[in-house]
């Protein structure tokens, strides 16, 4: 595993909607079809302008929209809602560029998903393979258990629907792709992802001080083992 600079964005894209979420958040949505670069870097880049004034007690992004916390007892929603609409303002594509890594992970593409894959684009299993590391991806948002990393748009050849059942037992590490999503599983789960390898990184480990391998905002580069 290495990390380096990440690269640069795309332009900043057209203002989302802001709206209170319950007593204590703040909700800032894009309406977007599937994934957006221009929305990502927007998001993680006013993500870390919000974690930088240290006021807010979690920052929440996602594919589409940000979650803004706070404490309801030390900011009322009306101030939340202008700090929000402040650094929405006032952020770049730097912003974004400045607070994510790019992090290599290697990755044995031999997963048991491959051959669909490859039949439903059309391709080889080498060329799905190629297909899937030419392109660095951006971590988007982390769930539905600790350490999953689901990440941007894979090779639209790639895009292939989840299993309609899900398996009951995917490995920890296990590369996926479902529909224009590729992603990561942090720990051992069931999962309808379409598999296609897997990584010996530990994606997250609640013994080590920093439990979580990668972060919303980072950027991830698939290497072949």
């Amino acid at each position: 595993m290495s990390v380096t600079n990440p690269k640069p964005s795309d332009p900043k894209p057209s203002d989302p909607r802001i709206l209170n979420y319950g007593d204590h958040a703040v909700l800032v949505h894009w309406e977007v079809d599937g994934f957006d670069a221009a929305v990502s870097d927007t998001i993680h880049g006013l993500a870390a302008r919000l974690r930088a004034k240290g006021a807010f007690t979690e920052v929440m992004p996602g594919y589409d929209s940000l979650v803004v916390s706070f404490d309801s007892d030390v900011m009322p929603m009306r101030s939340a809602r202008r700090r929000v609409e402040d650094a929405l303002r006032r952020v770049s594509t730097k912003d974004a560029q400045a607070d994510g890594r790019l992090i290599e992970i290697a990755v044995d593409y031999s997963g048991p998903d491959l051959a669909a894959v490859a039949e439903h684009a059309g391709m080889s299993a080498d060329a799905v393979i190629r297909a899937h590391v030419a392109r660095d991806y951006r971590v988007c948002m982390m769930g539905f258990i600790p350490g999953f990393a689901f990440l941007s748009e894979v090779d639209t050849r790639l895009a292939m629907p989840r299993h309609a059942t899900p398996r009951a037992h995917v490995p920890a590490g296990s590369v996926g792709i479902a529909n224009w999503q590729t992603g990561i599983y942090g720990l051992d789960s069931p999962g309808g992802w379409q598999i296609i390898g897997r990584t010996d990184s530990i994606m997250f480990d609640a013994s080590r001080d920093v439990p979580f391998l990668v972060e919303a905002g980072d950027r991830v580069r698939f290497v072949p083992a």
